[in-house]
């Protein structure tokens, strides 16, 4: 997803850094220049609302009735999520670039009503053990959960003294979203993987080493894999997936773990019967390593590396995984214009438990589901790169409006569901942000799923954060020839931090080449540059075309642009 999904970030990444270079903050507060991920960034609670302002490193009070920023409270540096405690009278924050938790007084009669109180953090000899906090979760009103998600561990913390008692060992990468139900602690692992890697054997077209079973699966190692014409990327069920974590909140025992829910998992909501719902997308990475070296691949992959879903898991009793809920049509048939579903992100419940209510962040849409079904009820657009959902609800315990919180327009939206198969926003809320337009503009291209002809993913669908999804995939990329080697290597998704003057973009030499020389494309010659060290932009910009010409179009339907050149953004 290197080549085509790098394109688009690389000019985001360029925009953020050049910007940052350009541009003077002046008196303004806030770190506009980081990519940060969320978890609950907008929360509902005694007739107010409160969202992240994570640019500004505040959080921001907004009064439902005016509709209308009333407060701003400084916490510390990228906050990301929040959570109210269950006696109403801390709200906590989670700083991912401070590696703290802020805990600001909500209790209507204290003099420090709004202003931060404590600070929750974990330092030995000024290094942090609390390494990039997200989700928030409490079992009750004196025991807290912080999912520490660079460090694959959750902290428990007594909340009254705001002192770390033990920490949970995650064996997953980046736990991001908790939930407590009952007496059960839920935590999903952003990047759980899908089980796929490179085969380690080879098929036909290089003298057929792999050995088939009689179901024509390939057995390597003792593993059985699926069969291509020449093995590449596979799934391996012998690789761990561990994707739902259940805790007992009694003793913090595990209870169980659940696999099979998806492999880039981004919300969760769970209803008071114990069913979960997460938000996910499921990538066929292994669809195109089986097509990868026949061609380039794309064409059997149909322009759609991911499906975007919500899963289903029964917890009644142990959880097991019960339904994938597609939210558009799978391959080949595409979404119709208007009516994807890119990135499922945020995700929320209503009380009486008949309805979901999402975000797709890479299609800038708010979305209803009937939680009962499955089906899509309505959907409508909200601001750029929808991340965070707080429900208004009736007395019945239906929901009668959203408030969204849109991540690169720094801004909430409030949305009516009094028509659930009609929701129509009826204000936006732009919060104070230091953010230069430019990178504001770099970030939406960045998250803009129209940029692929399918519209369902974007550029940060495989580099969420500006990071990598860490999966291999076969794209167009030329032959290897080295050493009889006739087919196109897999390749893994390469994150974009720190990519400013590291020209030749991509690591194998080929697109934004200024130098020129032996690359992939070229192993035995000299191929020639393709853009010129003078002018950076133009490497990023080769890039840029390479990319929406290449993977972001479904092959034989690639439509040409306002600029004539071959790409849908």
């Amino acid at each position: 997803m290197f080549r085509f999904c790098l394109l688009p970030n690389l000019i985001a990444a360029l925009s953020i850094l050049t910007a940052a270079s350009v541009h003077s903050r002046s008196s303004e507060v806030g770190y506009p220049t980081f990519l940060s991920p969320h978890y609950s960034p907008i929360v509902r609670h005694n007739e107010m609302v409160f969202v992240v302002n994570t640019p500004s490193d505040t959080v921001d009070v907004i009064d439902p009735e005016s509709e209308s920023v009333i407060r701003r409270i400084p916490v510390g540096i990228d906050p990301v999520a929040l959570a109210v405690r269950p006696d109403g009278k801390e709200l906590w924050v989670s700083n991912h670039v401070s590696d703290s938790v802020s805990v600001i007084d909500l209790a209507p009669s204290s003099p420090t009503r709004f202003a931060v109180i404590a600070t929750v953090q974990d330092l030995v000899g000024g290094v942090t053990r609390f390494d990039e906090p997200m989700g928030i979760a409490f079992a009750n009103s004196t025991k807290a959960y912080v999912a520490l998600s660079s460090e694959n561990q959750i902290a428990v913390i007594n909340a009254q003294t705001k002192q770390i008692t033990r920490k949970l060992t995650i064996p997953a990468q980046d736990p991001r979203a908790m939930e407590v139900r009952g007496n059960r602690l839920y935590v999903l692992p952003f990047e759980s993987n899908n089980q796929t890697q490179i085969s380690g054997c080879t098929g036909p077209l290089n003298g057929d080493l792999c050995t088939f079973d009689a179901t024509e699966h390939v057995i390597t190692n003792n593993n059985v894999l699926s069969r291509n014409a020449v093995v590449d990327i596979v799934k391996n069920p012998a690789i761990p997936d561990r994707d739902l974590f259940v805790f007992d909140t009694s003793d913090d025992s595990l209870i169980q773990t659940v696999s099979g829910v998806g492999t880039l998992l981004y919300g969760m909501a769970i209803d008071a019967s114990g069913t979960v719902f997460v938000a996910q997308t499921d990538a066929r990475n292994d669809v195109n390593g089986r097509a990868g070296t026949l061609g380039d691949g794309l064409a059997e992959m149909g322009n759609r590396p991911f499906l975007n879903q919500i899963t289903q898991v029964n917890c009644l009793s142990s959880c097991s995984y019960e339904k994938a809920i597609n939210l558009e049509p799978l391959p080949p048939a595409d979404p119709a214009p208007g009516t994807a579903m890119a990135t499922p992100y945020a995700l929320t419940i209503s009380d009486d438990g008949k309805t979901l209510v999402g975000t797709a962040t890479g299609s800038n849409r708010l979305y209803t589901v009937d939680a009962q079904s499955g089906s899509v009820i309505g959907r409508t657009q909200v601001g750029t790169a929808p991340r965070g959902i707080a429900l208004d609800m009736n007395a019945s315990g239906a929901p009668f409006a959203a408030w969204v919180f849109n991540a690169v327009d720094n801004s909430v939206s409030r949305v009516n569901l009094e028509s659930l198969a009609d929701p129509q926003v009826s204000t936006t809320l732009f919060l104070a942000d230091p953010t230069p337009p430019v990178i504001k503009r770099g970030r939406a291209a960045f998250n803009d799923a129209s940029a692929s002809t399918s519209q369902t993913f974007s550029c940060e669908s495989c580099h969420p954060d500006g990071g990598t999804d860490q999966l291999l995939w076969v794209l167009d990329t030329p032959p290897c020839n080295i050493g009889g080697c006739d087919q196109i290597p897999p390749r893994i998704t390469m994150p974009i931090r720190g990519l400013r003057d590291t020209a030749p973009y991509h690591w194998d030499g080929i697109p934004g080449d200024p130098y020129g020389g032996s690359n992939t494309a070229n192993v035995f010659g000299n191929s020639a540059p393709n853009c010129s060290l003078n002018d950076p932009a133009s490497c990023t910009r080769n890039l840029l075309d390479g990319a929406l010409a290449s993977t972001m179009c479904k092959v034989g339907m690639c439509e040409i642009n306002d600029e004539g050149k071959p790409g849908a953004l």
